[in-house]
């Protein structure tokens, strides 16, 4: 596969900084590092990365169906937040994972080289494979003028397991692009929902929520990374 340039993306969400759900928690923690250190690891982690226009809220029915079944869940929607601070979302003894949405999963890619993350798995949610913008009504559509993030687009996949959901329908990202990366990747899956880009609000958002789980259940037949 040839290599791509970075991609640049209009960013329309204001800086809001780090979440934390205890497993089976519906209220947000003050701070990641108000957890308990004796807190039982449960199933495992999650560490949600946001992409274009979503807040926590956008990821209220995944975390709350996550942390039904034992995960804690932290969520980051500010780029800028430091890879020590995203470290404290990691129980020890547990499965840790990165799922990003948009350019969410993006930024989930670049952060799983992070030996202080060291993620035993990523989700990635309408991976965004071209430099295209979204609009408000997710469809593809001009750089605004009010600001950008940029991350590399991703040439290859890391040698992690690695869940991918894609909207048979995403303009923004056309599914054949996902398809081709996935092709080098032996522990890449790929799940296609009904949809669009937004796979979290579309209409196979229950699906998004159940391959997630199975895929994060599978991890606990593999060893723990740390």
């Amino acid at each position: 596969m040839t290599s791509a340039p970075p991609a640049t993306f209009a960013s329309r969400r204001p800086p809001t900084g780090i979440r934390r759900y205890a497993a089976g928690s519906a209220a947000p923690l003050a701070t990641v590092s108000e957890t308990p250190p004796d807190m039982p690891p449960g199933r495992g982690s999650v560490l949600i990365l946001t992409g274009r226009g979503e807040t926590a809220a956008s990821f209220e029915r995944l975390r709350l169906r996550l942390a039904l079944d034992g995960y804690t869940i932290t969520i980051s929607e500010e780029p800028g937040d430091s890879v020590s601070t995203l470290a404290e979302a990691r129980i020890p003894g547990a499965p840790f994972i990165l799922l990003g949405s948009d350019i969410g999963g993006l930024r989930a890619l670049t952060l799983a080289g992070s030996p202080a993350l060291r993620p035993d798995g990523v989700v990635l949610l309408g991976l965004p494979l071209l430099q295209r913008p979204i609009t408000a009504d997710g469809s593809a559509g001009n750089i605004g003028s009010a600001g950008a993030s940029v991350y590399p687009v991703p040439r290859a996949l890391p040698d992690l397991p690695i869940l991918l959901i894609h909207g048979v329908d995403d303009q923004v990202s056309p599914l054949p692009l996902t398809q081709m990366i996935i092709r080098t990747a032996p522990r890449a899956q790929l799940t296609v929902v009904p949809g669009q880009h937004d796979v979290i609000a579309g209409p196979g958002y229950r699906t998004v929520a159940a391959s997630t789980l199975v895929f994060l259940e599978s991890l606990h037949q593999n060893p723990l990374s740390g």
